[in-house]
């Protein structure tokens, strides 16, 4: 009696092992295999947190700095998770092209096609500034009342003409200017291919408030 009983729930148990094993078949047959993402390290330069809605061609609304309130395109984001790079164009609103935060712009829906537009020259030392030289303090500053006068006045005459000669006298370099030039035409030239490119240009040059009564938790980027 013992013998037949294990026999029968081996026999049972053979045969749910059996019908596991074809459904598990069946399975792998009808559904399609994972597939497996490759982490990035943290250390890699393509490592990055940006939020899914900001990529290449995304147009953005600036939320501080003295842009506050503009519309501008999302150029690239720079290697190792660095800030991103936006532009106006500069032709339709004055954003130049510059460095910005990620958690300072809202990323709206509306995109631009700019994969033809070349990036690869804007750098980290596309936006590096020229060091300036420290102002060297001389005997003159423990002098008496009248030459202590003097050297003051000296003093502030050299701060005033370091700060004309830091960076490029206060001005942007023709590097600059052309890299600038540059990705604005392939940005415009976007703009021209699109179906709703007049649109979006108008788009691009309206800025963005806040009146009473708008509630921007719920309004539709």
């Amino acid at each position: 009696m013992l013998r037949s009983l294990v026999g029968s729930e081996m026999c049972i148990r053979d045969r749910y092992q059996r019908r596991v094993r074809g459904l598990c078949t069946l399975l792998r047959i009808v559904m399609p295999a994972k597939k497996i993402v490759q982490k990035v390290k943290r250390s890699a330069p393509e490592f990055s947190t940006l939020r899914k809605s900001i990529t290449p061609g995304t147009i953005a609304i600036m939320l501080a700095g003295r842009f506050r309130g503009k519309r501008c395109v999302v150029v690239k984001q720079l290697p190792h998770n660095g800030p991103l790079v936006v532009s106006g164009p500069f032709k339709l609103n004055g954003v130049p092209l510059r460095r910005v935060d990620s958690r300072y712009i809202i990323a709206t829906s509306t995109k631009v096609d700019i994969s033809s537009v070349d990036v690869t020259k804007v750098t980290p030392e596309t936006f590096k500034r020229a060091a300036t030289e420290k102002r060297v303090k001389g005997e003159g500053e423990f002098m008496g009342d009248k030459s202590k006068k003097v050297a003051e006045k000296e003093a502030r005459k050299t701060s005033a003409a370091a700060k004309g000669k830091s960076p490029n006298g206060g001005r942007v370099s023709d590097e600059r200017r052309n890299l600038q030039k540059a990705v604005d035409a392939g940005i415009m030239a976007a703009l021209k291919k699109d179906i709703v490119g007049k649109e979006k240009a108008g788009y691009l040059k309206s800025i963005f408030t806040v009146k009473p009564g708008d509630a921007p938790h719920r309004m539709q980027w």
